[in-house]
């Protein structure tokens, strides 16, 4: 068995969760900031069976279904998606049917039947403080952190110092952090001393990312230059905490390819549509109901593009932008 997952905290925290409930087995993660399958996995699932776990791309996994890599495939998610329909996956997504599930972490809870810090810890780093006011999941995480004992200080901290691995593009930290989450509480992630000296470092290039932003009316576009994953943190920042109606944050610095991220401060399902328009143009894209992620080879007029169709999309949700 091998599961392959998310670089994230939701990623690794569902990993682990897994790991917890059927065993140690390997753990693999597609390059940091791509969606995609390298060589790399590919050649390590030649299995009976594989998770793939927190990882929005599902014509990839039919495609190496098809090509006889492995027998079988669990397949669990939460992001907004086709479903899988093949007989050698099996499909958990409640979003298919417009059930969200905040994190994939609470996917895989109730898949194997799971509780513990860890169905938490996913949901609080996609959504942040927001899991405390949805509807049914904010109840849910304050009795797991009743019974645990856990403080919102300490989930915030944790998600920080575990994302710290995959934002500084260390997959093979992201890969360490699964197995060691497997077995730590939340204690033993808060005195990382080298996750703690990650965080450090990049907390202070999302900074001055953030400060870099320009504000107008309800939206907010940055465009900066870093080989670090930090494009999905900045949008967040500047949604969450700055307040803006929607973010368009463009990384050209990420090691040979252009980053463009999307994010809302509401969910609106209009985003399938222009996560669909993004992919028909060519771009690798994949996000759910207030988010959107591409990553494509370094090419201003594929940018530009990109930029038309989001700047189209969002004008279709209400939001004027001047790009």
């Amino acid at each position: 068995m091998v599961v392959v997952h998310h670089w994230d905290a939701d990623g690794i925290s569902s990993a682990a969760i897994i790991l917890r409930e059927k065993g140690r087995m390997p753990l693999l993660t597609p390059p940091v900031g791509e969606f995609r399958f390298d060589e790399r996995i590919k050649n390590n699932i030649n299995s009976e069976l594989v998770y793939f776990v927190d990882l929005n791309m599902p014509e990839e996994v039919v495609k190496l279904a098809n090509s006889g890599l492995f027998a079988k495939a669990v397949f669990i998610d939460h992001h907004i998606q086709n479903p899988i329909v093949h007989r050698n996956i099996i499909y958990h997504n409640p979003s298919v049917s417009r059930v969200e599930y905040p994190s994939a972490s609470f996917v895989a809870s109730e898949v194997f039947d799971h509780t513990s810090y860890l169905t938490i810890i996913g949901a609080v780093g996609d959504l942040g403080k927001k899991i405390f006011e949805i509807e049914n999941f904010g109840e849910r995480v304050e009795k797991i952190m009743e019974a645990e004992g856990l403080k919102k200080g300490e989930l915030f901290e944790a998600v920080k110092l575990i994302d710290s691995n995959y934002l500084s593009m260390d997959r093979y930290g992201v890969e360490e952090a699964a197995f060691f989450l497997s077995k730590a509480d939340i204690d033993d992630i808060l005195e990382r001393e080298d996750w703690i000296r990650k965080a450090e470092k990049i907390e202070k290039e999302i900074k001055d990312a953030v400060n870099s932003a320009i504000f107008r009316g309800e939206v907010a576009f940055v465009s900066f230059n870093s080989s670090n994953a930090i494009v999905s943190k900045v949008a967040r920042e500047l949604v969450w905490n700055k307040k803006a109606g929607a973010c368009i944050a463009v990384n050209k610095g990420f090691n040979g390819k252009y980053q463009l991220y999307v994010r809302l401060n509401k969910k609106n399902w209009r985003m399938k549509t222009l996560i669909e328009k993004l992919k028909s143009a060519g771009i690798k894209t994949g996000g759910k109901a207030e988010v959107l992620g591409s990553v494509f080879d370094a090419n201003d007029e594929l940018l530009n593009e990109a930029l038309r169709i989001v700047r189209e999309e969002l004008a279709k949700m209400g939001f004027e932008v001047w790009l």
